[in-house]
């Protein structure tokens, strides 16, 4: 009975190990193999009979347990090719997926590309239309002039103003009116009472006496003025820069006068002095160099020096003197002296276009 119990223990565990499938399934045959096994009456293996030897119960759940494990071992092998299956399938399909999006990706590339490409035509741009720069320009400046020559003179004008009106008749080339007036003071100590003068001569030393003197003091003041028409040309070197340099040339008409400030009559040996006056025209040239720089389309600044040089013989001479008195001589010297003399000038001016 030992051996009885022990067989039905052992099955028991061999039970518990097998799969929840296997244990849960009804009806199976192995299994109602195996309870009629346990259910069957043992027989004494002591018995008194001799008989052929018959297959016990241990034998027939030996037999049992293999084919439970053999079924067991088959069902485990199906799960997991099912389970391999499954991941099969499922791979599969995302492959296919894969596949059809990249056929839909290159039929619609293929489409493109064989459709007829519609050529777009962009409009034509626009011409640049540029813009017209001003060619008309007045440009009024204001600077400094000195004057020097012979016999030591030296002048410098205390006001020189001109007006210019000019047309740019091309890019590089401009033509122009200029009008300007000069005037300075001169004192004159050639005519003085005491030490070496200018008349220091037989025939004009008497006049420059005490009596001068106390009329005109020691060196008598001129004035001196001046009123001129130049017409001149202009060569530009740069024509799209701010600022524009140039060189140009003139050709003008002066009327310039002198007289002494003090006009004081003064008597002397059948002699009036007071009343000198002189005035005279002439026609001088003259160079310039000079920049304009361009600030807006309208506004902008002009800078300019100028040299000018008479030519020849002073006309139109006027003297509101009568006699030859020795002053009278004088202004007539330094006026002559002055259309002669080496004239330049620095100005600043403003530059206007319209």
């Amino acid at each position: 009975m030992k051996t009885r119990h022990a067989n039905k223990a052992l099955l028991m565990l061999m039970l518990m190990g097998l799969s929840s499938q296997a244990i849960m399934a009804q009806g199976d045959p192995l299994l109602n193999d195996a309870e009629s096994v346990l259910s069957s009456e043992q027989i004494d293996i002591d018995g008194s009979f001799n008989t052929p030897k018959q297959e016990t119960a241990a034998d027939r759940m030996a037999k049992l347990r293999k084919k439970l494990e053999e079924r067991n071992e088959q069902m485990v092998s199906k799960k997991i090719e099912d389970m391999r299956l499954q991941e099969e399938q499922k791979l599969a399909k995302k492959l296919q997926k894969a596949f059809n999006a990249q056929a839909m990706a290159i039929d619609s590339v293929g489409t493109a590309q064989a459709a007829p490409v519609k050529k777009v035509v962009a409009p034509a741009p626009a011409p640049v239309v540029k813009k017209e720069e001003k060619k008309n320009k007045v440009i009024p400046s204001a600077g400094l002039m000195t004057i020097s020559g012979e016999d030591g003179l030296e002048l410098e004008s205390s006001a020189n103003i001109n007006l210019t009106v000019e047309n740019q008749i091309t890019s590089r080339i401009s033509v122009g009116l200029s009008v300007g007036y000069t005037k300075m003071g001169i004192t004159d100590v050639a005519n003085q009472y005491s030490g070496i003068n200018y008349y220091n001569s037989n025939v004009y030393n008497p006049y420059y006496n005490s009596g001068y003197y106390n009329t005109y003091g020691q060196g008598r003041e001129m004035n001196y003025s001046r009123l001129g028409l130049e017409v001149n040309s202009k060569f530009f070197m740069s024509v799209e820069s701010t600022i524009r340099p140039y060189l140009g040339l003139g050709v003008g008409y002066n009327r310039h006068s002198l007289a002494y400030e003090n006009n004081q009559q003064y008597y002397y040996n059948n002699v009036t002095l007071g009343n000198e006056d002189f005035s005279s025209s002439y026609v001088a040239g003259s160079v310039l160099a000079g920049s304009e720089i361009h600030f807006t389309d309208t506004i902008g600044a002009n800078l300019e020096f100028k040299y000018q040089k008479g030519f020849g013989d002073s006309f139109n001479t006027a003297s509101a003197s009568s006699n030859r008195n020795p002053d009278q001589v004088r202004l007539e010297n330094v006026g002559t002296a002055i259309e002669k003399a080496n004239n330049m000038s620095l100005n600043a001016g403003i530059l206007i276009k319209f």
